[in-house]
């Protein structure tokens, strides 16, 4: 009973921390999740389409509040008609949702996101990207169970819990921006230094009228991501994160090994392996593969943290899956550029 109680109360603490600090939702592969990274990384890959989807668990230990989290996003490139030009436009759609705690708070956010990526040479292009969304936080009170309404040691479901939730979800308008350099010296050697910035004009998360404001901290995010070529069958990506949002601070730093199995042309095929880490938090193994168009990946959260004890060392699995496409035929004159 005890540890039923102490879910109860982890629910209920939830509904608080999002009427005061929420934070925002992280991905161990975040590289796969870019916008969510940076709004200046829309259009900012090799090909004219893409699309991505991504899962994440947390804690998936009995008696502890669980967190679900999925993030969809989509994005394509408006190239020029004048073969003369030096960028092109770029267009993306995003999609958040995360839910946690026996109240099932839970996030609900849509971002329409555009960009320009001018092209400096070759070899060099620069992107300016805006976010423009709306959130809605909501959570459910059928599932929670209150002090009052244990009578005489005896749970009474039909006593007053004398909890006034007249308002159980709040909406706003959410704004973020970014700027992305791109360093493309081929398909496989590449290098992305972005710095993004997310809720611009700090919404207010409180979900009671008669409540002080809570803004919702601005997010900066600044990312690096990179391939190298070393050899014929093999290439190192590494990538790296820093994030923080009011009190909140989060490092990510790691990479993958990758082995091109074959390079037969529509038949491409290679394997990823690597890790990732959140310095005094968690080790993050994690497996990917690529097959012509399609990226899958795989990660799992291994938690070192203080927390450990409580958590089993059990952060939680992420999935990722990605799909680029190719139409348009590069301009002659950044034929050597495959991200035009």
């Amino acid at each position: 009973m005890r540890l039923l109680r102490i879910k109860w109360i982890c629910g209920f603490f939830m509904i608080a921390l999002a009427a005061t600090e929420a934070q925002d939702l992280h991905h161990s592969q975040f590289y796969t999740s870019p916008l969510n990274t940076n709004p200046g990384l829309t259009g900012v890959f090799n090909g004219d389409y893409r699309a991505a989807i991504n899962y994440r668990a947390q804690w998936f230990v009995k008696d502890l509040v669980r967190y679900s989290t999925i993030s969809a996003n989509a994005d394509m490139k408006f190239f020029p008609k004048a073969h003369d030009a030096q960028g092109f436009w770029s267009a993306g759609l995003l999609f958040n949702y995360d839910q946690a705690g026996e109240s099932r708070l839970s996030l609900a956010h849509i971002g329409l996101t555009g960009s320009y990526t001018r092209a400096l040479n070759e070899n060099n292009l620069f992107t300016l990207g805006a976010l423009v969304g709306f959130g809605q936080r909501r959570f459910h009170t059928d599932d929670l169970i209150w002090d009052e309404q244990w009578v005489n040691g005896q749970y009474n479901p039909n006593a007053d819990p004398m909890e006034d939730f007249s308002n159980t979800s709040n909406g706003f308008l959410d704004i973020g921006a970014g700027v992305n350099y791109r360093l493309q010296k081929s398909a496989r050697t590449n290098l992305n230094l972005g710095l993004g910035v997310f809720h611009i004009n700090q919404p207010d998360q409180t979900f009671f009228a008669q409540s002080a404001t809570e803004e919702l901290p601005r997010r900066w995010a600044a990312s690096m991501m990179g391939s190298l070529q070393l050899s014929e069958s093999i290439d190192i990506m590494l990538h790296g994160l820093f994030q923080r949002q009011g009190e909140y601070q989060e490092i990510l730093v790691g990479g993958y090994g990758r082995l091109h199995v074959n390079q037969q042309r529509g038949k491409e095929f290679a394997l990823l392996i690597g890790f990732v880490t959140r310095p005094d938090d968690a080790l993050t193994p994690k497996f990917a593969i690529q097959y012509t168009n399609w990226y899958a990946g795989f990660s799992y959260d291994v938690n070192n943290s203080e927390f450990r004890q409580a958590t089993n060392r059990r952060g939680g699995p992420e999935f990722s899956l990605v799909y680029r496409y190719t139409t348009v035929k590069p301009l002659p004159q950044f034929k050597n550029c495959p991200i035009f």
